[in-house]
């Protein structure tokens, strides 16, 4: 019988050895592409690394964004994305880079970053230059590696990864590399014009922008565990500046009862050593609930309940600066006027500039007269520099499910909790447009790393880089293919 069926299936499929062995390759080929794409298999740590290094060493502070936009455009297009640049100069270089062209006008998932950085400042204290882009053994360092060209780099090699399958399929979602110029400075020349002129274009579902990020050391009974924080809503930002005139004897050697830098200094004392007031709001009731479930136990109960145990609360808030700041109004001294005078001489005039942080629900009039008041004195003249609007926060929807899910896939048994973000961001912009929006990188930085920020040595692993990558396109495959009840 077995020869019968032999001969039969020689006569019928000429099965001879080779051929045979050639019927089982394509049953095992038809099988693998069957298979969903293994798009984070696809990723590399070399090219992550690579492109980061080479990004950063296009310098970009902010008014000079251009160079390093075009760097990013050009990548973009050469992995398959289609480009739409909205404004084209020095200092304000725009654009976006989709899977499928913002014409056909599919609901877009927003990726958002900037192009611009902070300045270096004193070269000769950073351990390598600033703008070399140089990996040191499993570390990229130099300007903007972690805010936020490294998210940029994540962003777009996620993105890239779904290229080809948009290419031939079409999928119910576009997702979109927003790259924006002037975030430092409060995003007028970016994301303003973005938000004020080209929204309707760009068809936001949701946008994930800058925000919160992983780190350990956050929960007390379980300091190992790593954390999370994606932020629904932010402070804004109100930039003052403190002028006195007081006329005086000149001479140093001789120094009056009262002149100019000295009556500032005595006002800004009483100011800076005021305690400020803690303050919830839905928001970080919110974030306080999601930060309880983590500790459990009595000090969880207590945190879960921020605004009945709020005498107990304020005294670890006041101990932790970071905290501390999501719940007060916050005012940094952050510069004082250069004084055209000799040593030995008085000036008549001082100015000091101030950088504050506003809850949202804290209207400047009112924080200006609670300046005014801790000054202590009628003659120092407070006025606004620059303000940056308030904006609703955001309720987390199924896009913050779906990315909480895709954290969790990639660092598992990590906590998320949603946030107040104590910094000023592009986030608002588009918030004020009545877009859900989410501020979260997905890196995991130490609080070496944290501090680095904004400072000397920034940098980042190159192991935060890759796992950041996996965890937008884990996030990007759900939304495009996933049923997951949403």
């Amino acid at each position: 019988m077995i020869s019968v069926t032999r001969k039969f299936l020689l006569l019928t499929f000429d099965l001879r050895p080779v051929n045979a062995l050639l019927l089982l390759v394509s049953f095992f080929i038809s099988d693998i592409a069957g298979q969903s794409p293994d798009y984070i298999g696809t990723l590399s740590r070399e090219e992550a690394s690579t492109v980061l290094s080479e990004y950063i060493r296009h310098a970009s502070v902010t008014g000079n964004e251009r160079p390093a936009g075009r760097f990013l455009e050009k990548l973009c297009r050469e992995k398959g994305l289609h480009v739409r640049v909205f404004t084209d100069k020095e200092d304000s270089y725009n654009f976006a880079a989709s899977l499928y062209p913002l014409e056909m006008n599919k609901p877009n998932v927003i990726l958002l970053n900037h192009i611009d950085v902070v300045p270096e400042g004193a070269t000769s204290r950073w351990k390598y230059p600033p703008f070399s882009g140089a990996i040191i053994g499993d570390t990229i360092w130099g300007r903007g590696t972690a805010d936020m060209k490294g998210a940029a780099v994540m962003q777009l090699l996620a993105i890239s990864s779904f290229a080809g399958e948009a290419g031939k399929t079409d999928l119910p979602f576009n997702v979109t590399l927003l790259c924006v110029s002037g975030e430092e400075k409060y995003g007028e020349k970016g994301a303003g014009i973005i938000s004020g002129s080209f929204l309707s274009e760009l068809n936001p579902a949701a946008v994930f922008g800058e925000g919160g990020i992983g780190t350990k050391n956050i929960l007390r009974g379980d300091p190992e565990k790593l954390v999370f924080a994606i932020s629904i809503s932010e402070k804004r930002a109100l930039w003052l500046k403190l002028s006195l005139n007081h006329e005086s004897s000149g001479h140093g050697s001789v120094p009056p009862t009262e002149y100019s830098n000295k009556i500032m200094i005595k006002a800004l004392h009483s100011l800076v050593n005021s305690d400020p007031r803690i303050r919830f709001n839905e928001s970080t009731r919110s974030m306080f609930r999601a930060y309880g479930k983590m500790e459990k136990g009595i000090t969880g109960m207590v945190l879960n309940k921020p605004g009945l145990f709020k005498p107990l609360i304020a005294g670890r808030l006041r101990k932790d600066p970071l905290l501390l700041s999501t719940v007060t109004n916050t005012m940094t001294i952050t510069r004082f006027a250069d004084q055209e005078n000799e040593i030995n001489q008085i000036p008549q005039e001082a100015e000091v500039m101030l950088d504050c942080r506003l809850l949202p629900e804290t209207p400047t009039d009112k924080f200006i007269g609670f300046i005014r008041k801790k000054l202590r004195t009628r003659d120092i003249e407070i006025s606004i520099i620059s303000e940056t609007k308030n904006a609703p926060s955001t309720v987390p929807d199924r896009y913050y499910n779906i990315f909480s899910e895709s954290i969790d896939e990639t660092y598992p048994g990590a906590g998320i909790m949603p946030v107040l973000f104590p910094a000023t961001t592009d986030n608002n912009y588009f918030r004020n447009a009545g877009i859900p929006v989410y501020g979260i990188i997905p890196a995991v930085l130490g609080e070496e790393l944290i501090k680095a920020i904004h400072n000397y040595n920034e940098r980042i692993p190159v192991e935060s880089l890759v796992k950041g990558t996996e965890v937008y396109i884990r996030f990007i495959e759900k939304l495009l293919f996933g049923n997951n009840g949403y």
